[in-house]
């Protein structure tokens, strides 16, 4: 081989067998190694992420224990404090009971508030006196502790969050609820006792759990509640929604967390050994690379022994591929020096195997052939080219006489080949385009074409094939000065007998002057038929028989028919109703002999369905003999019109019967006098009809001073363009007062005009009456109940503290009452009730109050006193009352006794609730006293009532 290929050799090395054999097999050895190094590495992942996770989980059953362990203590706790005796006992808010709740918060300080309510959600006794008095109905930990021990999930502090105050302030307040009920010896629920645990106790014990655990590097800790959110630590709450699958229970498991980064996660459930369960889970996780950081060695000692095993076997691989591919570079070298020099060669190689020696005696043969048949054809290509030669002055000589033919043709002619490029023009158009033979030649022919009908053109071009060679068409083009010119061209497309395209042959000559005609005749012609077709009416023209002989598209559209259905054989008489038929045939007689007629108005209903309401005007068409021809017909569609009259109608007789209703007195009001009245307003003010027509509207009014008030307020808001209502007592024609809700709006401000609706609203105004009455008194003896007594103490206290005077608050039941409503029944316990409701009232002073409480228990407050001493001589009024004979309706008379506790506003207490419930202890210590002068609740009393 000469020195000069030898570069080119080098670059085909990767070419060569012995490259390739080296390269398959040292790949497939790589590739057992990298297997081998993929599996070793998978072992050895599987074994560190089974201890990493073991190790996770080894972490989280302590802390979940713990946290079991110590929300059952605290229930413990919680319940041990709902069964103390102090609260059993009903001593709820004692001095005893709140100093017990602040020992015991003493003994764990993690408690930030322990507090008892009563029944009703009101707190009685709490550490610290926080929320003393306030409701906490509303609260979960309330409800709950009502039916039994309660545990309630980690919540941020509500009623407390000002009062206590966080102790870390990047992080909310928050608490564990444990609430247990308080019930009394019978088992009555006498209050509910609760405690909020803080959070940070939560988080000391999680601390103290995991203290003594051998934690794995990088690990964290969450605690999650129920609902998906994380508890622990605080400002993640919504960390767990990142994860698109839960932790497993109990297992472990690699997963994507939505804060960037994988971790080997596992999952802990926290036992459950309360009342009701939280379902906390602990999940803790660690970063995927701090977990497999042991494995990270075994990766490298892996990847370095793979590494030396693939390069002894790349070595030993080259040498065997060696000596297999050494015979076949020999053959191959051989044949190059054969195409080289044109000469045969001895193929003289030693043979190592019985193959190669085939292929050497087969390429040997094959050689000696192919030299012989390159001399044949040498000697045919010869003879050839002779008689192409020849063949082609015959062509030539031919060419120009057809082309001496086509130059004088006037026609456009071309040729192009299917490449769209010309091959031949002749001179009528190169004068046509303003260009010369020898620049067009070789070019594109699309430029002459106008460019909005160069896709049209292509388009047919691409539509030809050798069934249908010959395709016509019509175009703009532009000549060489730019005109748009117009051309019919008829192209012919030429193909092999493969059917593939050869060429183009063109011919085509200038229409421009009859495309100019045929457009203005059409335009003529379109714009005649447009203003027909799309007039916004119906046009059409009748012969004497009433048929059809024109009709535009509008009228067409409206028939439901086709053109050819309806000209000469349907009229508009076939597309009426009854009546409309009727109407025509009297008409159309007229219109032939008088030569005009309408507007008719006619129902018209097309094939479709579809009915209208048209109006219809024609006139006559005639000869010069006077005959007729056709008729000239309009249309109108009236039908929106039509249903608008038919509305208007309808509305007019509906408004008069709305406005002259039973139900609703209707005003209309000028400069404050009835323009217009209905009759339903005489009828509600009891006035004769048409009395109130042209009156003042003061007839009406309570008083001269109603009438000028209202017109001051209501005036000024009509016009501002508002409407203006209020309910007012109003006066009747007999003089009697009835309540009128009265709704009015301004109908013009030009004539100063208001329209009035009144609607009679007296027997709505005495039910209201009829309800507060029931809602504030005791509905056996009429009596203020409890809620009216609080409303008239807390007047009567902010009265008397201005006025500097005492106000006695007297708590008394009835001694008897029991044995006379056992003995003689219900009925006569109500009428003795009654009876003793009656005397109570007669023996306070006017401005005093007397309240029932319930059953035989009555309050009298007796106000603007100076001195103790005045109460006492109304107390013994009463007392002599009670105790007069009460005869029943059987004839038999019973006598009853009274029992009176006092306490004084402002000496003995400030609020309505204390104060009862200090006359309400008098009275008991009365009682047992058996004294005629009733107790007074004094200092000592409301301290002893406190205890």
């Amino acid at each position: 081989m000469p020195a000069a290929l030898a570069p080119f050799r080098d670059t085909l090395w990767l070419r060569s067998s012995r490259a390739r054999l080296t390269l398959l097999f040292g790949s497939a050895s790589l590739l057992v190694a990298l297997l081998l190094a993929v599996y070793a590495d998978r072992l050895a992942t599987e074994r560190v992420l089974r201890s990493s996770g073991e190790a996770l989980l080894h972490v989280g059953r302590p802390v979940a224990h713990a946290l079991a362990d110590g929300m059952l203590e605290r229930e413990r706790d919680i319940a041990l404090l709902s069964r103390n005796h102090l609260l059993t006992s009903g001593e709820l808010d004692s001095a005893l009971s709140s100093s017990y709740l602040d020992e015991l918060k003493q003994t764990f300080p993690a408690y930030s508030w322990i507090g008892i309510a009563d029944p009703t959600g009101r707190v009685r006794s709490a550490t610290g006196g926080l929320l003393l008095g306030q409701s906490v109905q509303q609260r979960p930990w309330f409800s709950g502790g009502l039916q039994g021990p309660y545990v309630g999930d980690a919540h941020e502090a509500v009623l407390l969050a000002k009062l206590l105050g966080a102790e870390n302030a990047k992080e909310p307040l928050r608490f564990l609820d444990f609430a247990a009920p308080i019930r009394a010896p019978d088992g009555r629920v006498l209050g509910v006792a609760a405690t909020h645990l803080n959070w940070t106790w939560v988080t000391r014990l999680v601390q103290q759990a995991s203290a003594g655990v051998r934690a794995p590097n990088g690990i964290e800790l969450l605690i999650v509640s129920e609902a998906g959110a994380v508890l622990h630590p605080s400002g993640q709450a919504d960390l767990m929604r990142t994860l698109k699958e839960p932790p497993l229970l109990d297992d472990y498991r690699v997963q994507a967390w939505g804060d960037g980064g994988d971790y080997l996660t596992a999952s802990v459930e926290v036992p459950s050994f309360t009342a009701q369960s939280l379902r906390w889970k602990i999940v803790l996780r660690q970063p995927l690379d701090q977990a497999l950081a042991p494995v990270q060695e075994v990766h490298r000692l892996i990847v370095t022994l793979a590494l030396l095993l693939t390069a002894l076997l790349m070595l030993m691989i080259y040498w065997i591929a060696q000596r297999f591919s050494q015979p076949l570079e020999r053959l191959a070298e051989m044949a190059r020096r054969i195409d080289e020099t044109g000469e045969g060669a001895d193929f003289e190689i030693r043979a190592n195997t019985l193959e190669f020696g085939h292929l050497r005696d087969s390429l040997r043969q094959l050689t000696q052939h192919l030299l012989s048949s390159q001399r044949e054809l040498r000697e045919a290509n010869l003879s050839l080219e002779h008689k192409v030669e020849e063949r082609t002055q015959e062509i030539k000589l031919r060419e120009e006489q057809y082309r001496s033919i086509l130059e004088e043709q006037s026609e456009l002619i071309c040729r192009f080949r299917a490449d769209l490029t010309l091959s031949y023009v002749n001179e009528a158009f190169c004068r046509q385009f303003g260009v010369r033979r020898e620049e067009i030649l070789g070019q594109v022919w699309s430029p002459v074409v106008y460019p909005d009908d160069l896709e049209r053109v292509q388009a047919a071009l691409a539509a030809t094939h050798p069934e249908r060679p010959v395709m016509s068409i019509e175009n703009r083009v532009l000549n060489g000065e730019g005109q748009v010119r117009w051309c019919h061209f008829i192209n012919q497309a030429f193909y092999d007998a493969d059917g593939q395209l050869l060429e183009w042959q063109s011919v085509g000559r200038d229409i421009t002057e009859r495309k100019a005609l045929e457009e203005a005749l059409q335009r003529v012609s379109h714009e005649f038929q447009d203003l027909y077709d799309n007039a916004p009416c119906g046009y059409h023209s009748l012969d004497a028989q009433g048929r059809f002989v024109r009709i535009n598209s509008l009228a067409l559209s409206w028939l439901g028919c086709r053109r050819e259905e309806a000209l000469g054989h349907l009229g508009p008489r076939d597309f009426f109703d009854e009546a409309g038929r009727a109407r025509f045939d009297e008409h159309m007689p007229r219109l032939i002999e008088q030569g005009q007629v309408g507007p008719l108005e006619f129902n018209l209903t097309g094939r479709h369905g579809e009915t209208r309401r048209i109006s219809m005007q024609a006139t006559a068409l005639r000869d010069a003999d006077g005959q007729f021809l056709m008729s000239r017909t309009v249309m109108y569609d009236v039908t929106e019109l039509f249903a608008m009259r038919k509305q208007l109608r309808q509305l007019n007789s509906e408004q008069e019967a709305m406005l002259d209703n039973d139900m609703l007195g209707i005003a209309r009001v000028k400069d404050r006098r009835m323009v217009w009245r209905n009759r339903a307003l005489e009828r509600i003010f009891g006035y004769e009809p048409g009395a109130l027509l042209n009156q003042p509207t003061e007839c009406l009014y309570a008083s001269p001073e109603d009438h000028e008030a209202f017109g001051r307020d209501a005036y000024a808001t009509l016009r501002s363009g508002q409407h203006f209502r209020r309910q007012m007592p109003m006066r009747k024609a007999n003089g009697d007062t009835l309540w009128i809700d009265l709704n009015g709006v301004q109908l013009s401000e030009d004539s100063n005009e208001s329209l009035w609706l009144l609607q009679d609203i007296t027997e709505m105004k005495q039910y209201q009456a009829q309800v507060e009455h029931i809602a504030f008194h005791d509905p056996l003896t009429h009596l203020p109940n409890r809620l009216l007594l609080s409303d008239r103490m807390r007047q009567a206290f902010a009265l008397h503290e201005r006025a500097k005077t005492l106000t006695a608050v007297c708590y008394l039941d009835l001694n008897g009452f029991k044995a006379v409503n056992d003995q003689h029944g219900h009925e006569a316990g109500d009428l003795l009730l009654k009876a003793m409701a009656k005397r109570l009232l007669d023996a306070v002073r006017a401005h005093d109050t007397v309240a029932r409480l319930g059953g035989d228990e009555f309050v009298l407050l007796l106000n603007s006193l100076h001195q103790t001493d005045e109460a006492q001589l109304i107390i013994q009024r009463v007392e002599h009352a009670v105790r007069q004979p009460v005869r029943l309706p059987s004839g038999t008379e019973v006598q009853v006794s009274t029992s009176v506790g006092v306490a004084f506003h402002p000496t003995d207490g400030q609020q309505p609730s204390q104060l009862l419930t200090l006359a309400d202890q008098a009275m008991y210590e009365a009682k047992r006293r058996l004294k005629g002068r009733p107790p007074r609740a004094d200092g000592a009393a409301a301290a002893s009532a406190a205890r």
